[in-house]
């Protein structure tokens, strides 16, 4: 377990200032973009998402599987090639046919002008896809510093080209700089790529299509559930744009995107290690049981995760308001609809490639277009029956919240872990959460100052996860290891 909290901190301590300040120029984004620009650009990264994944057929999810390098490596070869072919067909369809793409896309989303865009699609999936790849391929040789390093400079980089004055004020600023975010990305991982010249001389068409035909329950399933499951989340994106507007569309992608990336910073960082380390366990060459990491990793995704989403509930609004401006105070009412389907997934997040562990992807597959259909169904009543974007986006978060749930019972299930066990596990710090915010739902209900509620968040904040710290010896390790190596590093 030493090795996989080392690795999970190499991870998130190495990055977190990076991305905190990354997390601090959003609001910097905000002021210089209406919500129908940003409503825009989400349809953009919506539309791109999609493509990524058919760009790889999750082929870059077998990488880690394989006992040998050399299988390995071929499937890594593998997983490039077809990012790059699809991207070149994808350049190729907006070159010839960029008026009818223009066309399709005014029709279904009320939204102009967007074919002057539409040339950095295959460039955000060639990026896109090679990330991914990238990704697990380093994963497999823990490397997770380079990891790290990859994911601060997009971050980072994506905002600060955002900002940059000589991008025009419209969607181009936020797709440039969202392209180039992942761009420079990718060469930092390829530098840590380049240390396995070697192992890559081994590489062949042969071997290749040995593996393509081995793990051809990847494309066969995985890469539809996972494109199912990218699609389910961005169902509201071009729902509340067919229904309402892209301004909607920019307060719902502020909301989710607020919540997940510090969410997405612990969660991806310890789904890489956890992915890795059961990938080990599996084969034989790990130690540790099965049972015990998965139920470790689950209880501190809940610790970590509980009481910030009580936060967003209570103070939505007003953090919003404080945070981006007064034009964003919608996405308040947004996040505060959001925040159960939200921290479900958190959790589920990195327990999910048990899937693929286990080899369930008929499961997954099955599972991700039930989430899909229910999801399009629940919008599209709302859409249809009512005028209010909140009652659509309120059954959009309880059917999601319902599904997430079956899905943590189910895999937590396939390491021996009950839907007792879970439940306890969430309900214990679910219940000290809100006992711990009972000070701040009283200052709200009395309508008290904000900075005088913010104030109290501050103090309450420490006692809650002093309260878990002494109550979980192990999370107290990781996060005084945390601090040792922030301090290390500064």
């Amino acid at each position: 377990m030493s090795n996989f909290i080392g690795n999970v901190l190499k991870l998130v301590s190495g990055s977190v200032a990076s991305q905190i300040l990354g997390i601090l120029l959003v609001p910097l984004v905000t002021r210089i973009y209406s919500p129908d620009d940003m409503g825009v650009f989400q349809l953009f990264v919506a539309v791109s998402g999609i493509l990524v994944i058919f760009s790889t057929f999750s082929y870059q999810f077998a990488i880690m599987l394989p006992k040998t390098e050399e299988d390995s490596a071929n499937i890594f070869f593998l997983s490039s090639i077809l990012v790059t072919f699809i991207s070149l067909l994808i350049a190729a369809a907006v070159i010839v046919f960029p008026d009818e793409i223009e066309y399709i896309i005014e029709y279904i989303f009320h939204t102009s002008g967007s074919s002057k865009y539409l040339i950095y699609l295959p460039v955000i999936v060639f990026f896109n896809g090679l990330f991914f790849v990238q990704n697990y391929w380093l994963s497999r040789k823990l490397r997770f510093g380079v990891i790290a390093g990859s994911r601060v400079l997009n971050t980072l980089s994506t905002k600060v080209f955002q900002l940059i004055p000589f991008w025009s004020v419209s969607p181009l600023g936020l797709i440039a700089g969202y392209a180039l975010g992942y761009g420079l990305a990718d060469l930092v991982m390829l530098k840590g790529v380049r240390e396995d010249l070697k192992i890559f001389g081994k590489v062949s068409i042969k071997k290749m299509k040995e593996m393509a035909i081995e793990y051809k329950n990847f494309p066969l399933f995985s890469s539809w559930s996972t494109l199912a499951n990218t699609i389910s989340p961005q169902v509201p994106t071009f729902l509340l744009a067919y229904f309402y507007s892209t301004s909607v569309v920019g307060y719902f992608s502020l909301a989710n995107q607020v919540v997940n990336m510090p969410m997405s910073l612990i969660g991806s960082a310890i789904q890489q290690v956890f992915f890795q380390k059961i990938s080990e366990v599996k084969n034989g060459n790990g130690k540790g049981n099965m049972k015990t990491i998965v139920s470790e990793v689950y209880k501190k995704l809940i610790l970590v995760g509980i009481f910030p989403m009580i936060l967003l509930l209570i103070l939505g609004e007003e953090i919003f308001t404080f945070a981006f401006g007064k034009n964003w105070y919608v996405a308040g009412t947004y996040v505060k609809i959001l925040v159960p389907w939200l921290f479900l997934v958190f959790l589920a997040s990195p327990i999910s490639t048990l899937y693929s562990i286990f080899e369930r992807q008929k499961v997954w597959f099955t599972y991700s277009m039930a989430l899909l259909i229910s999801r399009f169904v629940a919008l599209a009543i709302g859409g249809i029956y009512a005028k209010s974007a909140e009652f659509s986006l309120g059954l959009f978060s309880l059917t999601g919240a319902i599904f997430s749930l079956w899905n943590n019972a189910y895999l937590l299930n396939l390491v021996g872990i009950s839907k007792r066990e879970s439940l306890e596990i969430l309900i214990k710090y679910t219940a000290i959460g809100i006992v711990v915010s009972v000070p701040l739902i009283l200052l709200e209900a009395l309508s008290a100052n904000f900075y005088v509620i913010m104030f109290a968040a501050v103090v309450i904040t420490p006692i809650y996860y002093g309260i878990t710290l002494r109550d979980d010896p192990t999370f107290k390790k990781i996060f005084s290891t945390f601090l040792v190596n922030i301090k290390n590093r500064t």
